[in-house]
């Protein structure tokens, strides 16, 4: 009588995580692939690995390693503050702080930043960074569609009447100055410089929405649950409904289905340890999976925990030459290196 053969389940979903699925049962384990050929493959980006020369020009601004129509995956690095303001009128900014901190300025007031600090930054609002109290590595998200604060399931994922900081206004006018203050504009990928005799900053009040706010992810909490699986906590979303951020902090669940997600390119940043997220145990580590590539991914319940967070977006995203620089073919089981990495076959 022969055996029965091991059963694997899948998941075929539509729209993410909102949308209908179809569950799969085959006894091949697909995630395990030997090698690829071409250039639509899951990466990991080693983002330290970014020579420090790419952040050191005059108007040297954040390095994309991930991008697509209206959204990118930026990398910056500052040791000191920029003489300079931006203001980027293309698009929303996410900044995600890895390591370091200092003060941010911005049109709207002041935030005192640290390591794991969320900071959106809508569109059309000039910002600089008065002080660099220690280096800053952080991961920036830049998208054409409008950054929602948008919490799933609060106060259980984070408390926004606790956790969610605004700008503080100047509550002073921008006098004038020695000098010229300068702002630099980013509208695509050009830039415009516009410069005055006084500091365009400063406001002396701000009413209504406040535009630019902070949440940290140690006030991020995983929904769990003692049995199956449940998903992540969203943060921020999109008025398109386009692109969607979660926290996927450690946290009791089972382990992430094996899932075909079609619609969705899912790129995760690892934010902080002290233990390894599956075959990921450096913060400034970012995966991405491309739409359609089948995947499981490490498992969620780990003592004493780290810290991560996933962007979701219906954007069809590629490598650039930079991100290709710092990249490593992935496998989709732990999110590891997959063993194909060093071998001329697979394309990259």
């Amino acid at each position: 009588m022969s055996a029965e053969p091991e059963v694997n389940v899948e998941l075929y979903s539509r729209s993410g995580f909102g949308g209908p699925f179809t569950t799969i049962v085959r006894a091949q384990y697909l995630p395990d692939f030997t090698r690829a050929e071409g250039s639509y493959l899951p990466r990991r980006f080693q983002t330290w690995e970014l020579a420090d020369e790419a952040f050191a020009g005059a108007h040297a601004l954040p390095v994309p390693i991930l991008k697509g129509d209206g959204l990118a995956i930026e990398v910056n690095r500052l040791s000191g503050p920029p003489a300079h303001a931006v203001k980027n009128v293309a698009a929303d900014e996410l900044h995600f702080v890895i390591d370091g901190g200092g003060e941010l300025d911005t049109m709207a007031g002041v935030l005192q930043v640290r390591a794991g600090d969320f900071v959106r930054i809508p569109r059309g609002i000039a910002y600089r960074w008065n002080s660099v109290t220690a280096p800053i590595d952080e991961i920036v998200v830049t998208t054409s569609s409008e950054i929602t604060v948008d919490p799933q399931n609060a106060p259980g994922t984070f408390n926004p009447d606790l956790h969610l900081d605004v700008a503080t206004p100047h509550g002073r006018p921008g006098g004038p100055v020695d000098g010229e203050y300068e702002v630099v504009f980013r509208h695509g990928d050009e830039l415009t410089s516009y410069f005055f005799d006084y500091d365009p900053l400063p406001c002396l009040d701000v009413k209504g929405a406040p535009p630019v706010v902070r949440i940290n992810i140690e006030h991020v909490h995983g929904l769990a649950v003692d049995d199956g699986g449940l998903q992540p906590a969203r943060l921020f979303g999109s008025v398109s409904g386009r692109d969607l951020l979660f926290g996927i902090n450690s946290r009791r669940s089972d382990r992430p289905p094996v899932h075909h997600n079609v619609d969705y390119d899912e790129i995760i940043c690892y934010a902080a340890g002290p233990t390894p997220w599956g075959g990921v145990d450096t913060p400034g580590t970012v995966t991405w999976v491309p739409k359609g590539v089948l995947h499981q991914g490490p498992e969620e319940d780990v003592h004493p925990g780290y810290k991560a967070w996933l962007l979701e977006t219906r954007v069809d995203m590629t490598a650039t030459p930079a991100g290709l620089g710092i990249a490593q073919i992935m496998e989709t089981n732990q999110y590891g290196v997959h063993p194909s990495n060093e071998q001329s076959a697979v394309s990259v």
